[in-house]
C-alpha cells in the first residue's frame, strides 16, 4: 500500500510537471505572437488593398511622333487634356484622355522650346503649360498648342535640376528644385514670390531632393520629400505645418515619387520600389490611411513602377510608368 501511495505521488508530481511545461509552452507562444504583432505595428498599418479596374493603357505608338520613352511627371488641362512629360524622347506629348495622342513638341537641346531631360509638367487656367527643364536648369512656359512664351527662373533663380512643377487655383507657381532641396514660388509672369523654402535637412521646414507637389481643397502644399521618406504639408506661403511618413519608401526606396490629390481630397503617392500607389483621405483630422492601388479586379498586379500621377474631373486616374513606357487609365476608386 505504501508502495501504491509512492507511485501515485510521483504521478502527480510528473502530471504537475507537465501541466507547467504546457503553461510555459502557452505563454512562449503567446509572447512570441505578441513579438510579432509588435513587429507588424512598427513598420505600420496592415495594408489595405484596393482592387482597381485599368479603364485603358496607351504609348502613342500609332501616332506619327512615335512612342513614349521614360515618361515621367504627367498632368491634365481644365480643357481636357493629358501632357507627359516624355523624358528620354526629351519631348511634351499630348493626348486625349482616351489616349489618342494629338501633338508632341520639343526635341534635346538647350535653346528656346528644347529640353534636357523635361521631368515634369503643369498646366493653369488659361491651358497654358509649364515644363520643369531638368538639367538646363528652368522652367519653360508653352500655350495649348506648344508655342514657346518665355523661361522662368534659369541660373540666376539659383535652380539646380528642377524636376517638377505645379500652378495652384490662384495662379501660383510652384517649382520643386531638387537638387538643391528646395521649393520656389513665381507668378505666371515669371516674377518671383518671396523666398525659396527647404535646403538638405532634416527638419520640417528643411527636404532631401524634393520630387513633386500637389495643392488640397484649402490650398495647402504637398511636398514629397523622397530623402526623408515623407509627405511635408506646407500653407500656401509654405509654412511647414506637419508631414506624413510613407513607411514603404523605407522598405523599398522610390524613383522619383510623385503626388495629386483628387476632388475628394484623396491624396495619391506612388512608390515605385514597392509597385503601388498609396491612398491617404485628407479630410480627416490627421491624413488617414485609406489603401493600397496594387492589384486589378482579376487579382493580377497593375504596375511595374508607377511614377507620375493626374486626376481628371471625373476622379479617373492616370499614372505613367516608366519602364513600359505608358500611361495607365484606372477608374475612380470611391464614387
Amino acid at each position: 500500500m505504501v508502495k501504491s501511495k509512492k507511485s501515485k505521488k510521483q504521478k502527480d508530481k510528473k502530471r504537475k510537471k507537465k501541466g507547467n511545461s504546457l503553461i510555459v509552452l502557452i505563454i512562449a507562444v503567446l509572447l512570441i505572437g505578441a513579438v510579432v504583432v509588435v513587429s507588424k505595428v512598427k513598420r505600420g498599418e496592415p495594408v489595405k488593398i484596393i482592387k482597381a479596374e485599368v479603364l485603358a493603357e496607351f504609348d502613342g505608338v500609332e501616332s506619327k511622333a512615335g512612342k513614349l520613352n521614360s515618361p515621367r511627371g504627367i498632368a491634365i488641362s481644365n480643357d481636357n487634356f493629358l501632357y507627359v512629360a516624355d523624358l528620354n524622347n526629351h519631348r511634351i506629348c499630348k493626348f486625349t484622355l482616351d489616349g489618342k495622342m494629338v501633338n508632341a513638341f520639343g526635341k534635346k537641346g538647350n535653346k528656346e522650346g528644347e529640353f534636357n531631360e523635361p521631368s515634369g509638367v503643369a498646366t493653369d487656367n488659361q491651358n497654358n503649360i509649364y515644363v520643369a527643364d531638368a538639367w538646363n536648369g528652368r522652367i519653360q512656359k508653352f500655350s495649348s498648342d506648344g508655342k514657346y512664351i518665355m523661361e522662368i527662373g534659369g541660373p540666376k533663380a539659383g535652380f539646380y535640376s528642377p524636376r517638377n512643377v505645379a500652378v495652384n487655383k490662384y495662379g501660383v507657381l510652384f517649382v520643386a528644385d531638387t537638387g538643391t532641396s528646395r521649393v520656389h514660388r513665381f507668378d505666371l509672369e515669371g516674377n518671383r514670390i518671396g523666398k525659396p523654402v527647404g535646403g538638405a535637412g532634416k527638419a520640417l521646414d528643411k527636404f532631401l531632393e524634393v520630387f513633386s507637389i500637389a495643392f488640397d481643397s484649402k490650398n495647402n502644399v504637398y511636398v514629397s520629400d523622397v530623402g526623408n521618406r515623407r509627405i511635408v504639408v506646407l500653407t500656401s506661403d509654405l509654412n511647414p505645418m506637419y508631414f506624413i511618413k510613407i513607411k514603404v519608401w523605407n522598405e523599398t526606396p522610390p524613383l522619383w515619387p510623385m503626388i495629386a490629390i483628387d476632388s475628394n481630397d484623396l491624396l495619391y503617392v506612388s512608390s515605385s520600389g514597392s509597385k503601388e500607389i498609396i491612398v491617404y483621405n485628407l479630410k480627416t483630422k490627421k491624413p488617414k490611411y485609406v489603401g493600397t492601388i496594387k492589384l486589378d479586379v482579376k487579382d493580377k498586379p497593375i504596375f511595374s513602377d508607377p511614377l507620375g500621377i493626374a486626376i481628371d474631373k471625373e476622379n479617373n486616374i492616370y499614372v505613367s510608368e516608366v519602364a513600359r513606357s505608358k500611361i495607365l487609365k484606372i477608374k475612380p476608386i470611391f464614387n
